[in-house]
């Protein structure tokens, strides 16, 4: 989208197609697409128009929320009405329209829409049923806010759209949230004890999501420690989320100066196997912290990698 800024604006050779909204003409074919051609409904069919300001993905949302407060009635492409467009209100924006339709839920299925947010994008009724969650994935379904992904053996399901996830997410109690990224990273570890350390990424996601950062901290070091030999890349990247958590710890913290050695260690490491002369300022760093403690196996497990390196 024109208004984005981030890492791919940097990569070398990238290129930036703009995604502009849609014309007034393109939200009007869209619009009379799903609402048919009744006529009383092009009132209500205009504004909708005006306030998508040309995002198909709120015009959408907005049909939808209209037909299942009954203002719109019929099937999909052949709505009609018998409201006054003066008297229909509609939500500002589009998180507004799917917070409103997610609290037109049932009990049940918010409860498992909820739940669902926290374990991710993709979800599997298994997992809210190892939480405690009797999962009513048939009504997020019809109502369009989850789809169906995987139909043979175990059914997965995924959200519809990024946005319901989200406001699904924010709209929980932070503790609430926090207690169900326990649960959920205590149901995974569980789950497959042999495959404990291929989701040990996963665990330490959610231990970091709910604010346990000392279990974190170890989960990360156990990701980096799996995917070492599989995938360096994600391996460095669990040890970076290792060292900025102990680099958060109080530096009163007993094992504060041990937390920061570890990650580190493995940094400097294998710094020559993705970023050749990587390595100098964190084996400062590092020699520093080795002073600290009297400890000089981290030392030469840094300089291994610094040898290779040159």
């Amino acid at each position: 989208r024109p208004e984005y800024s981030g890492v791919l604006d940097r990569l070398p050779g990238s290129q930036c197609i703009a995604l502009a909204p849609l014309t007034d003409s393109e939200t009007k074919a869209l619009v009379s697409e799903l609402l048919g051609g009744e006529s009383s409904i092009d009132a209500l069919g205009q504004k909708i128009v005006e306030r998508a300001a040309g995002n198909p993905f709120f015009a959408q949302e907005m049909v939808r929320d209209l037909a299942e407060r009954g203002v719109l009635q019929g099937v999909r492409g052949a709505y009609s009405s018998a409201a006054g467009v003066a008297e229909v209100s509609m939500p500002a924006t589009v998180q507004a329209t799917i917070a409103a339709r997610i609290d037109r839920l049932a009990p049940d299925a918010k409860r498992t829409l909820s739940a669902a947010a926290v374990i991710g994008s993709r979800f599997n009724p298994g997992l809210l049923e190892t939480l405690g969650i009797e999962p009513r994935v048939g009504d997020l379904v019809l109502a369009e806010l989850v789809d169906q992904v995987r139909f043979t053996g175990a059914p997965e399901y995924q959200f519809h759209h990024p946005l319901i996830r989200s406001v699904a997410y924010e709209a929980q109690l932070k503790s609430d949230r926090a207690e169900l990224h326990r649960r959920v990273a205590a149901a995974i570890e569980a789950r497959d004890p042999a495959a404990v350390e291929e989701a040990a990424a996963l665990i330490a996601e959610h231990l970091e999501a709910a604010g346990d950062l000392p279990a974190c901290y170890s989960w990360h070091l156990r990701a980096g420690a799996w995917a070492t030999s599989r995938n360096m890349a994600a391996a460095r990247g669990s040890w970076e989320r290792a060292r900025t958590i102990a680099d958060s710890l109080p530096s009163e913290d007993p094992n504060q100066v041990a937390m920061r050695i570890a990650p580190l260690t493995m940094l400097c490491g294998t710094a020559y196997r993705v970023h050749p002369n990587d390595a100098s300022a964190r084996f400062d760093e590092l020699r520093q912290l080795c002073a600290v403690t009297g400890d000089k196996a981290p030392l030469a497990v840094a300089m291994a990698g610094l040898v290779m390196d040159h």
